[in-house]
């Protein structure tokens, strides 16, 4: 072969286009896979803007329907937007059912981030080097965040609520304890503990996610029969959680071998143990956000369903959150992939933006 067929072989290897889904090769010797889809930078761009929108509802429109407007009365309130931007159209500032529309739309658009971090959380989670790195940044962005969480959508600093980083913090926590338990020793003094009063702390978990979801109706039920107080109708939706919790435990329980037996209980209770932190806490989403977090993670190795699972989790907190379904169909076309390098972005946007929309709001109302 002479040297001439030979530059021109070489020439043509490297500008080879493999015909397959997800491969191209170029140039020789530089491979780089293209993965039909989108990558996780994608993905968190969308939950950064959707959580934006909601964000613009929560701290910006709702406290001027419900602070400013109501309390002051539509003309002093277009008034006062009329001094800040006076180039704003203002004549709908004053109408408090087309704000009110405006900022369900607005909040509903909202829906779909939480659960998309959540399962950008989990992604994380398992591709992780170092989780104490992982678990250190979460809790310092959390404690940074804070201020400017209480007085973007409360108008004061306090202890009241915290915000949604120590929610994905106690979530990577639960994660961390599921790994544990699952590599702990069948015979162990925890598991073999545990196994012996796995009917309890399901029925303990039943009755506390009764209390803090919307099977509260059940309650709210009984309640308006009989003429029952609010406490009487807390404690019916709690029986009715801890009855149905122990039920479940004990009809799942019958099908499993005996390694499950011993592991599941301990399962449960570190999930449930992270649930009741996020709740006492009163953290953004609460034990709910963290169970979000659990469901993506167990449903892993099926991305689609397990992103559905969080949502589920969410949506039977409250039916409000059902509209984040929505958020499976980027979530489908998650290619597992990075995409850009944006690691530290989420992290700094949130304080930031919330600190933005507060001097905003104060700017133009103050309050």
């Amino acid at each position: 072969m002479g040297e001439e067929a030979v530059s021109k072989d070489i020439a043509a290897a490297e500008n080879v286009t493999v015909a397959a889904d997800d491969v191209k090769i170029k140039k020789g010797d530089v491979v780089t896979l293209k993965r039909k889809g989108i990558p996780g930078s994608t993905l968190k761009i969308i939950a950064i803007i959707t959580m934006f929108i909601d964000h613009v509802g929560a701290a910006v429109f709702e406290p001027y329907i419900y602070d400013y407007l109501e309390n002051n009365g539509p003309d002093q309130a277009k008034a006062a937007i009329c001094s800040k931007l006076p180039w704003l159209w203002t004549d709908w500032m004053g109408n408090v059912d087309a704000l009110s529309n405006i900022d369900m739309t607005l909040r509903s658009i909202g829906r779909i981030a939480f659960p998309i971090f959540c399962f950008l959380l989990v992604e994380g989670f398992l591709h992780t080097h170092d989780l104490k790195k992982y678990l250190t940044r979460l809790f310092a962005f959390a404690l940074i965040s804070d201020i400017p969480f209480d007085l973007a959508f409360f108008g004061r600093i306090g202890l009241d609520h915290q915000n949604v980083f120590f929610t994905l913090f106690f979530g990577v926590l639960a994660l961390a304890a599921i790994d544990r338990v699952r590599r702990m020793d069948i015979g162990g003094k925890l598991l073999r503990f545990t196994s012996k009063i796995g009917w309890l702390i399901s029925g303990v978990f039943g009755a506390l996610a009764a209390c803090t979801s919307m099977v509260q109706i059940f309650g709210l039920i009984f309640g308006t029969i009989f003429g029952l107080g609010d406490i009487a109708q807390l404690v019916i939706s709690g029986v009715i959680g801890f009855i149905t919790g122990m039920a479940v435990y004990l009809g799942l329980s019958r099908s499993w071998d005996d390694e499950k037996k011993k592991r599941m209980p301990a399962l449960v209770l570190s999930v449930f143990l992270f649930f009741t932190l996020a709740e006492l806490l009163f953290t953004d989403y609460g034990g709910w956000g963290v169970l979000a977090v659990v469901a993506i993670y167990l449903f892993r190795s099926r991305k689609d369903k397990g992103f559905a699972m969080g949502v589920l989790a969410l949506f039977i907190m409250s039916f409000g959150e059902g509209v984040a379904f929505i958020g499976e169909i980027p979530v489908r076309m998650y290619n597992g992939q990075r995409g850009l390098k944006m690691k530290y972005f989420f992290y700094a946007f949130y304080p930031v933006h919330l600190l933005i929309l507060f001097l905003f709001r104060y700017y133009l109302i103050g309050i």
